[in-house]
């Protein structure tokens, strides 16, 4: 929300106007917030990227398997912490990133600029790799979960979220080399400033969809009894099997509304020892599954004792 409010008020300040149309006092104010900004970008991607190697430690107990995420951990907080020192020494002093009145005050000592662009490059591709790693890795475990296989497709695919911003953060590498021969650098941030903060969003989403897996599953059920038609099961049905989310000899169950259960009548199970009050079901086989054994030979000893 900081980095958000810094953005907003650059660019109420200009930013995403040609440098002649706006004046000097507020183009120095829009490029220092714009250089404050990305001081807390560098802390939201390293925070979302330890976000998603916290979860998946717990998703697997293998001593490998921890070393390999405790060195993704320290590789994660080693590139932060480089990325932002390096924000503050590349140019002394670094006011000269917003106030160019500076060179005139006197010497202004800069990295040669191969090393900036080392340091981008090497930054950026930390970055994408990671990206990589934590979109692909999981899928290998992922395959061999006892689960059904439509699950376990809707789970790689959540994981896999993050190609989106290895993508951008290529992008936003690309753009950072014309920096040094754009001729308006007050117009050429915005395009960085774009795609880092697209690919911030991707990796947010990837690292947050995970965790909303039933939230979504339960939603998704809720529109799916809104909009059930009987009538075109099939057609839904062949598409399913088609994209491989249903066996080819698996059925649909049909959605039982709310107000079809609350129709049903209630019974109390005849069983002595129990006085649990249960809704009535359309089958003997759902009704098997909310009793025990108990209560199931209960009731079958009174049916055989009962006159015909």
């Amino acid at each position: 929300m900081v980095q958000y409010g810094l953005f907003s008020a650059a660019v109420v300040y200009g930013l995403g106007r040609h440098a002649r149309f706006v004046s000097f006092s507020s183009r120095r104010t829009s490029l220092e917030l714009l250089f404050i900004s990305q001081v807390f970008w560098y802390c939201s991607i390293t925070l979302v990227k330890l976000s998603v190697a916290l979860l998946l430690l717990r998703l697997k107990r293998t001593r490998s398997w921890r070393v390999f995420l405790y060195f993704v951990i320290t590789l994660i907080l080693l590139a932060a912490i480089v990325q932002t020192f390096f924000q503050f020494l590349q140019c002394r002093p670094f006011r000269v990133y917003w106030d160019p009145r500076v060179f005139r005050q006197g010497p202004v000592t800069c990295f040669d600029e191969r090393v900036i662009n080392g340091n981008i490059v090497a930054f950026s591709s930390v970055q994408i790799g990671l990206d990589l790693v934590f979109s692909f890795i999981p899928i290998t475990f992922i395959r061999k979960l006892n689960r059904p296989r439509r699950e376990k497709v809707f789970m790689c695919v959540l994981m896999a979220l993050g190609v989106f911003a290895s993508v951008a953060a290529i992008a936003r590498t690309l753009t950072l080399q014309n920096l040094f021969t754009s001729e308006d650098l007050f117009r050429t941030n915005v395009t960085i400033a774009l795609w880092a903060v697209v690919e911030q969003q991707f990796a947010l989403i990837a690292a947050n969809i995970p965790t909303l897996k039933s939230f979504m599953e339960h939603t998704l059920v809720k529109v799916g009894l809104y909009f059930y038609d009987e009538g075109t099961e099939t057609q839904v049905r062949d598409q399913l099997v088609h994209f491989g989310f249903l066996e080819e000899n698996e059925k649909l169950d049909k959605p039982e509304k709310e107000d079809d259960r609350s129709r049903k009548m209630s019974y109390t199970v005849g069983s002595p020892r129990s006085d649990r009050k249960m809704t009535g079901f359309d089958d003997l086989g759902s009704m098997l599954e909310t009793i025990n054994d108990k209560d199931v030979e209960n009731m079958l000893n009174q049916t055989e004792r009962s006159p015909v």
